[in-house]
Formats: C-alpha cells, sequence, structure tokens
C-alpha cells in the first residue's frame, strides 16, 4: 500500500457483523468482506485492516462492519460519528429477559478509526523488553525500514494507536464474546422502523438532524449510560455512572436531587406505583457509594413504603434503572417529536432572531459551505412564513446583512447563474451601507423585479431558498424604499 497521504479513513466496529450496507445517520456501513465500489487504494486498506482484527489469543474476527470516510482532522469532526457509535451501543445495550441483563455491553460497539499514512517502524514493533514470537516476513521487512506505510488510528475516541501491515488489534477487554444472531443491518434498519420502540425509532432519526442543544443533552446523558453498561464496572461504579446519566438527562438542580430525579421520571412516566420507591432506594445507593464508597443495599428493595426496609429484596437497582432510563429517553423524544410537527419552537422566535441567526451560520467558516446552506434553508422558509406576524425592533441592518451574505454565497457555489443574475447578486452583495439604506433598497429592488419576472436562468434548490428571502425582506421594506423616494423627490 502506497502512502495515501492522509486522504480517506476508515470506520470500524470490529465486534459488529452485518449481513449488507447500512446507513446510520449520513454514513453507511459494510462487510469487511464485501468492498465492492472501493477504489482499489480503499479496497486494499480494508483487506489489510481486516486482517488486523482479533477477538483473542490467534483467533481472527471473520467480518466486521466498515465505512470509508473523508479524512477526519480536527478531533471535532468525531461528534457525528460519536452519536453513530451512541445510538448503536444503546440499541444493543436493551435491557432482556426477566432478569433484565443487557443484550450485548458496551465494549461490543466499540469504534476504531484507522486514516493510512506513513510513520517510524518502532510505533508498530517495540524493541524493549519484548520478544518477537511469531517472526515472519512481513515484520521482518519492516524492521530492516525506519518508514514504513501504516495507519493511525484511535479507538473509542479515547485512545490512540499506530498499525502496520500484519498488526493485530484487540479489543477493550479479554474474553469478548461475539454473538451468534447479531447483525447490524437488520438490527439497525429493525430499530429505525420500529412501532413499539419510540427511542429507536427517533434516535435514528436524530443522527439525520443537525446537532442541537437538546440532541447534545441527549447524546450526553447515553454516553453516561453506556458507561454504566460497560462490562469493566463493578455494580457500584455503574450506579454512578446511570445516576450522572439520569441527572444529565433531566438537568437536575444541585440541590435535593433525589426528590427532584422522583418528581422528573413521575412526570414523565406516571404515577406508577413503586417506581418512587425504586428512584428513592437508587439514589439512596448511589449518595452513600458517593459519600461513603460503599453501598450494601445494590438490590431493590419490593415495598409501598419508602421508610419500610423489610421488603424482599428482589432484582438489582441497576437492571431497572437501565429500562427506566430508556422508558425516559424514549418519552422526551416522543415529546420533541410532537414539539417539531407542531411547530412549537418556530413560533417561539422572532424573526429578528431568524436573520441574526443566518448570518452567524453563513459567517461560520469552519463547517462545511454544503453544510451552512442546508443549515439556513429552513430558517428563510420559516422568516417568510412569519413575515406576517407583527413584529417590534425588526432591523434593517440585520435584514440587510442576511441578504447579502445569502447573495455572496449563492455566487460562490453556483457557476450556472446567468450574467444578469449574478450583476444584481454582486450589487446586493457590494452595496453601500448608509443610514437611509438607499442603495441596498435599489439594488433589493432591481434583484426582486428580476426574479419576479421569472428572468433568472436554470434554478435549483439555493436559488429558490435566495428568492423566497428576497421576496420576504421586499416585503418588509418596500415602504421604507417609495417613502425614502418621495421623500427625495420633493426636496428636488
Amino acid at each position: 500500500m502506497d502512502d495515501l497521504n492522509k486522504k480517506f479513513s476508515v470506520v470500524v466496529f470490529p465486534f459488529l457483523k452485518t449481513s449488507g450496507p447500512v446507513s446510520i445517520g449520513n454514513i453507511t456501513f459494510s462487510s469487511t468482506d464485501c468492498t465492492d465500489g472501493l477504489s482499489v487504494e480503499q479496497t486494499a486498506c480494508v483487506k489489510e485492516i481486516a486482517e488486523m482484527l482479533f477477538l483473542q489469543d490467534h483467533y481472527r474476527i471473520k467480518s466486521a462492519s466498515f465505512a470509508i470516510v473523508p479524512y477526519i482532522d480536527p478531533p471535532s469532526k468525531f461528534n457525528h460519528l460519536m452519536d453513530i457509535q451512541d445510538v448503536v451501543s444503546y440499541i444493543y445495550v436493551s435491557p432482556r429477559h426477566s432478569f433484565g441483563d443487557v443484550f450485548l455491553s458496551s465494549e461490543h460497539a466499540s469504534m476504531a478509526i484507522f486514516t493510512p499514512e506513513s510513520g517510524s517502524q518502532f510505533l508498530a514493533h517495540p524493541t524493549f523488553h519484548v520478544d518477537l514470537v511469531e517472526p515472519n516476513q512481513q515484520v521482518t521487512a519492516a524492521i530492516s525500514k525506519k518508514i514504513i506505510n501504516g495507519y493511525s488510528g484511535i479507538y473509542n475516541f479515547r485512545h490512540h494507536f499506530w498499525v502496520t501491515k500484519g498488526s493485530r488489534l484487540y479489543g477493550p477487554m479479554p474474553r469478548l464474546t461475539l454473538n451468534h444472531y447479531q447483525d447490524l443491518k437488520e438490527d439497525f434498519n429493525r430499530a429505525s422502523t420500529s412501532s413499539n420502540r419510540a427511542d429507536f425509532r427517533l434516535l435514528c432519526e436524530l443522527l439525520r438532524k443537525p446537532r442541537s442543544s437538546a440532541g447534545l443533552r441527549i447524546f450526553n446523558s447515553i454516553r453516561w449510560f453506556h458507561a454504566a453498561n460497560n462490562k469493566a464496572n463493578e455494580p457500584m461504579t455503574a450506579i454512578i455512572m446511570l445516576a450522572i446519566a439520569f441527572e444529565t438527562l433531566m438537568r437536575l438542580p444541585s440541590e435535593s436531587k433525589s426528590a427532584h430525579l422522583i418528581d422528573a421520571i413521575s412526570l414523565l412516566l406516571g404515577r406508577i406505583r413503586r417506581i418512587d420507591i425504586w428512584a428513592s432506594q437508587f439514589y439512596k445507593a448511589r449518595s452513600q457509594i458517593v459519600h461513603e464508597g460503599f453501598t450494601q443495599e445494590l438490590r431493590y428493595i419490593a415495598t409501598d413504603s419508602p421508610k419500610n426496609n423489610n421488603g424482599q429484596r428482589y432484582q438489582s437497582l441497576l437492571s431497572y434503572g437501565r429500562k427506566i432510563f430508556q422508558l425516559c429517553i424514549g418519552t422526551i423524544l416522543t415529546g420533541a417529536e410532537l414539539s417539531e410537527l407542531a411547530g412549537l419552537e418556530e413560533t417561539l422566535i422572532t424573526n429578528q432572531e431568524r436573520f441574526q441567526k443566518v448570518c452567524k451560520i453563513l459567517k461560520d467558516t469552519e463547517s462545511q459551505i454544503g453544510d451552512r446552506v442546508a443549515r439556513i434553508k429552513p430558517i428563510i422558509e420559516a422568516i417568510e412564513e412569519f413575515q406576517v406576524v407583527p413584529e417590534e425592533n425588526l432591523q434593517l441592518e440585520t435584514m440587510f446583512g442576511a441578504l447579502r451574505l445569502v447573495a455572496k454565497t449563492q455566487l460562490e457555489i453556483d457557476n450556472t447563474l446567468s450574467q444578469d443574475l449574478r450583476d444584481r447578486l454582486k450589487q446586493i452583495s457590494n452595496a453601500k451601507r448608509s443610514k437611509t439604506h438607499l442603495q441596498e433598497l435599489e439594488a433589493l429592488k432591481n434583484l426582486q423585479d428580476f426574479l419576479s419576472a421569472g428572468s433568472s436562468t436554470k434554478t435549483n434548490d439555493f436559488t429558490e431558498t435566495v428568492r423566497s428571502l428576497v421576496r420576504t425582506v421586499w416585503n418588509y421594506v418596500f415602504y421604507n424604499y417609495y417613502l425614502l423616494k418621495n421623500v427625495r423627490a420633493k426636496s428636488k
């Protein structure tokens, strides 16, 4: 394999197999034993990486799930992959059977990212205090060179590594077992269309939406939930992690967390008999662990009295906690979906704020221009929809600022525009700013007349977005334009 200068990265779920391609978020995962459609370089990389994936000892994993993605840098670009890992792990960790144990632990959804690059042979072949027990021609040839081709990698977004052909990559814990019936394609597709698991379906949909503060809170709480389901944890550690997951999800205040947790769960799931008892016992165990370092009560005590500990000890507090957490996630996501369908959030935002948001998004040069265009489209649609609502403090400067940035963006991304349209967009983007906004108003009128006459050339989605914004801003300011023109005419 030649040094590919970081053209792309390979994302791998080493311990999850798939029977075929499956789209998760905006990334498609396939099986490592099927490289159809890949370039020669990508095929060579996938085959080399697949040969490195071992379960234990000398047992290589037959196939794993992988995706080719653009080279990932900086690490902030990991966000979508982290969310994908969270959703996949969430689906597989779901409690099963009457005992409440998890189907697959969080470790099964481990993710490794490989980026082809050259590096020092000492990164893959240590020499101090080790013996090479299985020498082979590949390793011997590599050791004779100072710089060799290989892969820089990161495991579960935490552990950095460097490997080359012939290396072995093992799991995060000893004796991790694979599941006969696990199939990423079938399992994810079933989850994303599930009628009886709203949390599965809505989390899969959340992956396809732009990141929001509410979505970030959901994913942050799920990461703590996964930490609680790590097989390496002792039960007391898992209780602490799960408590943090609840606190993150519910945004519990720092004081009286036990009472607030009981109220929050009851509000979400209803006044179910004994659910307050479980919550009280769970948080009591959490507090004992945090403040005393130990608790003897890791099991739920079946009783109707919060003060009576003489009831029958039943299942673990954790097994109930996992199920209740996922029910709370489902309820919150369902409420968010209903609010979104009703457009509730949009009714609470003014157009002045929307114009400001358009400016902020288009000025964010760290994000891809295609992402910026996609993000402003629904905002501009909302601006046009709510233009009929009376609004105080709607500022001309903000509207023209948004219009100027949108015009510059279309000039940058669309080479198919007619010269007449390009000239009018340039007039808007270069119009002189003044207290009267006269030049900006005249440029806007010229563009509005041109677009309303249907004189533009080939249109696309963004052209229609621009047309919508121009039409809306003109509806807001045409009175200012004609008033200013009349005043100037009388003054002559």
